[in-house]
């Protein structure tokens, strides 16, 4: 559905928008599918019914898709090679990790950095997510600095000066609301306007992308060593013929005592090891269900066993039973 955006700004805004879209999602996997060629995996780690929602704008060569989350989310995916994907946020209070590094409300967010991404977010969450597309922007010379800013080897992760980031913040912010605001009467007259908007958003950007900011937050900006070996779990989790079912057993795998573990995840991810197994295998048991497959053979196939203490874990985690889940999905495919 369309509606305004949830955002508020001077009502003497005039700048035009192609498209105002907003959708308010309760499953992660279809929030993941707002983000249009993307390919995107969201596992949810904090327990509780999910709320989330996302606010797209279209202007031209610039997508910008405003996304709340309301639980503490592991994104892994990818961006199209074509695509520059930054991320400013609003909001983000708690612990948050970007392809290892320590993120806060002023980090600058590179989704298109590598090949491939990931993100821990936190419970409170809210991030302007700016996709840019050299080859749709208006005039030449801002498509040849989109294609300079995408072809720039740099980190997932960009320390902003407070000021900075308030100033992107608030740029976006107004540009949010302006297009809200618009009557669909004026859409006929939008073109300048939008091109303006493309050239502001572009160079708000690429100042904070520039050689002289990348080094002065350079030295901010550290991986923590522990992130070698949380990814090597989350291999591990990803099928069920190596996915360990106990902590004893994901120790004996890599070859690492319990304590070594446990440090590590509480350093990296602010996270007990055991509460992150059991949700990784939670999620992998939600999308089998939402593949056709029974709450047994779904459950089983992840390694729960003890079919009532399954249920009351899925519970906790998704805010419904695993039955109740499996006859929502099974209409949804009728």
């Amino acid at each position: 559905m369309s509606t305004a955006l949830p955002l508020t700004i001077a009502s003497d805004a005039r700048l035009l928008a192609r498209a105002v879209a907003f959708s308010s999602f309760t499953d992660v996997d279809e929030q993941a599918r707002a983000f249009d060629g993307w390919s995107l995996n969201y596992t949810q780690i904090s327990g509780g019914l999910f709320r989330g929602s996302s606010s797209i704008v279209s202007l031209g060569g610039i997508r910008l898709l405003v996304e709340h989350l309301d639980k503490i989310i592991l994104q892994q995916g990818s961006v199209p090679s074509d695509r520059l994907a930054v991320a400013v946020p609003l909001e983000l209070e708690g612990h948050a990790r970007m392809c290892g590094e320590k993120s806060s409300r002023d980090s600058l967010h590179v989704f298109s950095s590598g090949p491939e991404f990931e993100f821990f977010s936190p419970d409170r969450h809210v991030l302007v997510n700016v996709e840019i597309e050299p080859d749709k922007l208006a005039s030449e010379p801002m498509r040849v600095l989109a294609a300079s800013l995408l072809g720039r080897p740099i980190s997932p992760l960009i320390p902003m000066a407070t000021d900075l980031a308030d100033n992107l913040r608030q740029l976006l912010k107004q540009t949010l609301a302006a297009a809200a605001q618009a009557a669909p009467g004026e859409q006929a007259d939008t073109d300048d306007r939008i091109e303006l908007l493309e050239r502001t958003i572009l160079y708000a950007i690429s100042e904070v992308m520039s050689p002289s900011s990348l080094e002065a937050g350079s030295a901010q900006a550290r991986p923590t060593k522990y992130w070698p070996l949380v990814n090597a779990v989350q291999d591990r989790l990803q099928d069920p013929a190596t996915c360990p079912l106990s902590i004893a057993e994901l120790c004996v795998q890599l070859g690492i005592s319990r304590r070594t573990l446990q440090y590590a995840f509480q350093d990296a991810l602010n996270l007990n090891p055991i509460a992150y197994l059991r949700a990784v295998r939670l999620n992998h048991v939600r999308r089998e269900l939402r593949l056709g497959d029974s709450v047994t053979l779904a459950a089983t196939k992840w390694g729960f066993w003890h079919l009532s203490s399954f249920a009351h874990d899925y519970r906790v985690m998704f805010g419904e039973l695993p039955s109740v889940a499996a006859k929502r999905f099974a209409r949804q495919h009728d």
